[in-house]
């Protein structure tokens, strides 16, 4: 069931709500359509004040590159990605936990980076925020991973180029084992037979962790594997081709790859590398082979591993010369306004003050210009309305509302807003199971549509 389509027409309670809108900072300019219990508001974001915004809703109406969706895993930050728990991962690895600048590792003001196995990113993001002049070579071999990282990179204007290959000790080509629903362990030395019980590890590992059959399901799913080919390049090629004449931090995640990332460095350019960070895979004494390398390049070495890591040979390593330069100040200016959910609660509260009287809108929607909303509409806006009443749409309302809560079950609530994340899938798989069966749903049912409304279809389609 959907909401009625809209016409068009705006009545003088929208145009008075959008008048409101339209004065605040964030909002160049606004109109508010749709039918009582459906209005929407179509919000120009500022260019000035909420220039991430404004930035993405152009790439939008352009059309985001194949295989990418938006995600917010903070308040503060909105990517591209082809995942969504892989972007809530990334950026609790990485600005979170800071798993890559530590032990001493920093960026000077104008920083120069490269970020080798930069998947969509999201340590360039970081980087900019540490560094306000940085400029990264950031290196990607999967065309959908380096596609997010150039979208976001200029969502938030940092001054980075991509570039779609890999990196090895000689420049050619190679195959590549990609994981749609796991990229981060995607790579020329990816294998399934020891990839997987890796991710099991670190899912057994978090909080709430536990053994199961829905577990060996989901993961199973996500090791999904598709093979590429790839151009390999040196890192002295690149870097020489690029033009950087110094690396203030070498960031290396490449999945087993490693060794051949330092083998594509020659002497002159090792010269040149002031920090570098690395993931190792410690399999055949891999870990004290690199960390006794880089110790005879004239690093001060250590290394550390993340404790949702210990069931992994994943380390990383730190390395740092004399004389590194120094960090810049830290940031005081609050970052830009960059989410949609950060706008829609700003607005609600600017509503709530500027005029209590009027109703406030629905939901909230992007758009680069409010003439195009008309064309948009052209065939009537709908959302999703009630799951149909059935006892096993009732079953998954019950176990929806014991995991997120009671009332948590609105057709467009979504799973990981929510704060769902793969453990709690492995919750609701098996808590559905008890009650309706096996495969009473799919694990990639939540990962490609983990609204209620759409994981009741699924539920419903099982159940057929």
């Amino acid at each position: 069931m959907t909401a009625p389509p809209h016409d068009g027409t705006e009545t003088e309670t929208d145009r008075r709500v959008a008048q409101a809108l339209r004065a605040h900072t964030a909002v160049a300019d606004a109109a508010v359509l749709g039918p009582a219990g459906n209005r929407t508001a179509y919000v120009v974001p500022d260019p000035l004040h909420a220039a991430p915004l404004h930035r993405a809703a152009t790439v939008e109406a352009a059309g985001l590159p194949a295989g990418l969706e938006w995600h917010e895993p903070a308040d503060e930050l909105r990517v591209a990605g082809v995942n969504r728990t892989e972007s809530d991962f990334l950026h609790r690895e990485i600005f979170t936990d800071n798993a890559y600048l530590r032990h001493g590792i920093t960026l000077p003001e104008d920083a120069v980076v490269v970020d080798v196995g930069a998947n969509i990113g999201m340590f360039t993001l970081h980087a900019a925020r540490h560094s306000p002049r940085v400029r990264v070579l950031a290196v990607e071999p999967v065309a959908e991973l380096a596609a997010a990282a150039t979208v976001n990179a200029g969502l938030y204007g940092v001054d980075a180029t991509v570039l779609t290959c890999a990196l090895g000790a000689e420049a050619g080509g190679t195959e590549l084992t990609y994981y749609p629903n796991n990229s981060v362990m995607s790579g020329r030395y990816a294998r399934a037979d020891e990839d997987l019980p890796v991710l099991r590890g670190y899912l057994l590992t978090g909080e709430g962790g536990e053994q199961g059959r829905q577990l060996d399901r989901l993961v199973a799913d996500r090791m999904t594997a598709e093979r590429r080919h790839c151009a390999v390049r040196t890192l002295t090629e690149v870097v020489a081709h690029a033009g950087l004449t110094r690396i203030d931090l070498l960031k290396i995640d490449v999945e087993k790859a490693e060794a051949d990332v330092l083998a594509g460095i020659d002497e002159a350019l090792w010269d040149r590398i002031r920090q570098i960070v690395l993931e190792v895979h410690d399999l055949d004494g891999r870990l004290a082979e690199i960390v006794s390398r880089l110790r005879a390049r004239g690093f001060t070495v250590t290394h550390d591993q993340d404790p949702r890591l210990a069931l992994t040979p994943c380390h990383n390593v730190y390395g740092r010369r004399a004389g590194t330069r120094p960090a810049a100040p830290p940031r005081t200016a609050p970052p830009p306004l960059a989410t949609m959910r950060a706008l829609e609660r700003r607005l609600r509260e600017h509503l709530a003050r500027q005029a209590p009287d009027l109703p406030a809108p629905d939901r909230f929607a992007l758009v680069p210009d409010v003439g195009t909303v008309s064309a948009a509409l052209a065939p009537g806006v709908s959302v999703p309305g009630p799951a149909p009443a059935t006892p096993r749409t009732a079953v998954l309302s019950e176990v929806w509302n014991e995991i997120f809560g009671p009332g948590s079950d609105r057709p467009d609530a979504d799973f990981f807003d929510l704060g769902g994340d793969s453990l709690t899938a492995v919750r609701l798989l098996a808590r559905l199971e008890e009650r309706l069966g096996e495969e009473a749903l799919a694990p990639d049912a939540i990962f490609t549509d983990g609204t209620f409304a759409g994981l009741a279809a699924a539920v419903e389609a099982s159940g057929r």
